[in-house]
């Protein structure tokens, strides 16, 4: 699939990244001792002269159309390859160094990692890789005629970058044109119980990245809805899992039950009514998308809660509504979605809007607005009423705070030649285009984790740190606020919410919107692999990857044998 503008935004990142890593290898103790100095300076040079025509490159790809275009994608994908030999070249001789380190001086001579073999084989391997630079050097430049273009303006902030929906104080919503929607819901969760009901679910239905899920989050962090004994949040997304659903709601109802990993659905089921039986609660099923009637029936098993316990559904597709409408359950009265003129259906935003979530990103106390403003109203028109788009551009537009960087951000088109969620996905990639260089990698890494996964603040920047993305804990915490200023991951008001307001001393642990895990895997769609344990014997062994992720794994060693062969060392995995 040819997708237009997508090679240079992640063959840019790539370049950046060797670059400034060649620059850190020049004058490390490993290089001078290797004696490579002067070839990592020369790769460094020949780098920096390539890098500097992938914005023409990029920049051409997209004018010209997918067909036009193609040839700047192809030569974009190649210099990409190139980037990753030559910092494979580099791991390879940190590896050496660490193994030098370790091993014995007996073992280490008769190694393949042997200090005068190396001297033999690194020269070769840098002359390698310097040729295939000097190749796609002159393809470039006679070829394609490409030539150095300037790097966007940068706005005035300094380094440091804060998440415009998190503080130390709490979580703010961001949110802006929902105030009718959200007033609704509190009223529909307050509202005394039918006699003849029990429980009843409220559905908030609309586009991906409308802001269902900002929405409730805000509801439940207003202080009237304070009256339910427990509130519980789960994150269902494409697979319904039921197992997963009850797992997640009992271990928020009880957290002394331990093991619940193996536990069979009779437990949970049991477990369950007994913990409900008492209570009036509140639970949250966030991007439920089960269509299949028979599935949905098995909430029953949340049936057993005092009057007046209300369950929130958020989903794309108002046939899940109906679905939940027809059963045993409903028709029993056990659990009921409210009269469909209630049900919450969320329109896009209006560009006003629009603007006023980018507004609160985009600008600090004391910012002069009335240059910028105009064109910041034509950027809101093009984020299609989604408020997810336009937090996303808001942050971006935050650090580039000048005439010249909003027109590039406001002129710049995205073709990505998909068919489903087409127009929302390639607005969020125009924000990803622009995002900061520094952070692109990191964010791509995130399409190695499954969609709802909850991600560890800690272990996340140890594996950006690992992979050589950033270089200190302290990058790793400004790239997370910076993403969290994106929306393009969120504080969960997951799993468990309290009654009280959500407060956070630190984001420790985060979780990605569906549809920008969408976009991330679109990004490094050939550069990520998922492999299945239970389908091994089919795995493509020639397959090109940097990334693999291992699923349905079983502690069956077989399944090893089967891992595609072709540039193992540079792959990691996630389990």
């Amino acid at each position: 699939m040819a997708m237009s503008g997508l090679g240079g935004v992640i063959a840019g990142a790539v370049g950046k990244q060797i670059v400034s890593k060649l620059g850190e290898y020049a004058a490390s103790e490993v290089s001078l001792q290797w004696r490579y100095r002067e070839e990592v300076l020369e790769l460094g040079e020949k780098m920096k002269d390539v890098e500097a025509v992938l914005g023409d490159a990029d920049e051409r790809s997209r004018r010209q159309g997918r067909q036009g275009g193609r040839v700047y994608e192809r030569w974009l994908a190649k210099f990409k390859r190139v980037a990753y030999d030559v910092e494979d070249v580099l791991d390879e001789l940190d590896a050496n160094e660490l193994i030098s380190k370790t091993q014995s001086k007996v073992s280490f001579w008769f190694s393949r990692h042997n200090q005068l073999l190396q001297r033999v084989t690194m020269p070769h391997k840098m002359k390698k890789v310097m040729n295939k630079i000097d190749k796609i050097k002159e393809e470039g430049s006679s070829e394609l005629n490409l030539v150095p273009r300037e790097a966007r303006g940068q706005g005035n902030r300094n380094n440091e970058t804060f998440a415009a929906n998190w503080n130390g104080d709490g979580i703010k919503t961001g949110m802006a044109g929902r105030v009718i929607e959200k007033e609704k819901i509190i009223s529909l969760l307050l509202t005394s119980e039918e006699a003849d009901r029990n429980i009843s679910i409220i559905p908030v239905v609309g586009l991906g990245g409308i802001g269902k899920t900002t929405l409730v989050e805000s509801v439940l962090a207003d202080k009237r809805v304070n009256v339910f004994d427990v509130s519980v949040w789960v994150h269902v997304s494409k697979q319904f899992d039921l197992s997963k659903i009850g797992r997640a709601i009992l271990k928020s109802l009880n957290s002394n039950i331990n093991n619940l990993s193996d536990c069979t659905m009779q437990f949970l089921s049991d477990n369950l009514t007994k913990e409900l039986a008492t209570r009036r609660y509140l639970i949250v099923l966030d991007d439920l998308c089960e269509e299949d009637g028979n599935n949905l029936e098995e909430l029953k098993m949340l049936q057993h809660g005092r009057k007046g316990s209300r369950i929130i559904v958020t989903t794309r597709n108002q046939s899940v509504v109906q679905c939940l409408r027809t059963g045993f359950l409903a028709n029993q009265w056990k659990i009921c979605p409210i009269p469909e003129s209630e049900v919450i259906n969320l329109d896009v935003l209006n560009p006003d809007d629009c603007w006023e979530l980018m507004k609160q990103r985009a600008f600090g106390p004391g910012d002069d607005q009335s240059s910028l403003e105009e064109i910041g109203k034509q950027i809101a028109g093009k984020c299609g009423g989604l408020p997810l788009v336009a937090n996303a551009l808001g942050q971006v537009m935050s650090e580039r705070k000048n005439v010249g960087a909003w027109e590039d951000i406001r002129d710049t088109k995205v073709d990505l030649g998909l068919r489903d969620q087409k127009e929302t996905l390639e607005r969020l990639m125009l924000s990803y285009y622009h995002m900061e260089p520094e952070f692109k990698m990191c964010f791509t890494y995130l399409a190695t984790f499954p969609k709802g996964f909850v991600m560890h603040r800690n272990r996340l920047i140890q594996q950006w740190n690992a992979l050589g993305y950033i270089n200190s804990r302290h990058d790793g915490q400004r790239c997370i606020n910076y993403l969290l200023g994106m929306s393009f991951l969120r504080i969960p008001g997951s799993t468990s919410v309290n009654p009280s307001p959500l407060h956070f001393k630190a984001p420790t642990k985060l979780v990605m919107h569906d549809l920008v895990h969408d976009l991330a895997s679109i990004i490094v769609l050939d550069e990520f692999i998922d492999l299945d344990a239970t389908k091994s014997a089919s795995w493509n062994k020639a397959r090109y990857c940097r990334h693999a992720q291992l699923t349905n794994f079983k502690n069956d060693p077989e399944v090893f044998k089967y891992i595609p062969g072709l540039r193992l060392h540079k792959m990691d995995f996630t389990m």
